[in-house]
């Protein structure tokens, strides 16, 4: 059976309107900005509990991690990234985005909402039906 779970993008909007992440935060509501923490796991200074937070916060959402499991920050971080770059209303801002050093973030911009594009079937069958139609 399906777990039931919030979608990324709204679950993403609590997250950074709650605050429980240091570092994620808007960086223009207005033009729904924000950036997310995004420090390297090989850096000196990083913290399980700082740094990976979100992305342990979204493993624990999915599903993917319960608590007391042994702690996989490189496969939580992955994971989120792979979702984040599926959604098509969400794109970073990669001129924004910082890569290196202990300040790194990624900046991200949420696009208006698009409607849920339909399943592959019904697409092929209506490529299907024109093209009997156009031979006719």
């Amino acid at each position: 059976m399906p777990v039931s779970r919030m979608r990324m993008r709204p679950w993403l909007e609590q997250q950074i309107e709650s605050k429980a992440v240091s570092g994620l935060n808007w960086v223009d509501k207005e033009k729904t900005m924000f950036s997310i923490p995004w420090k390297h796991a090989a850096r000196h200074g990083w913290e399980l509990d700082k740094d990976a937070s979100l992305f342990k916060q979204w493993a624990i959402h999915t599903g993917k991690y319960v608590e007391g499991q042994a702690c996989d920050p490189r496969t939580w971080k992955a994971n989120f990234r792979c979702a984040m770059n599926s959604l098509p209303d969400i794109e970073e801002v990669k001129d924004r985005s910082i890569n290196k050093g202990h300040q790194a973030v990624r900046v991200f911009r949420m696009l208006p909402a698009s409607p849920k594009s339909r399943d592959k079937r019904s697409k092929a069958k209506e490529a299907k039906t024109r093209k009997k139609s156009s031979m006719i």
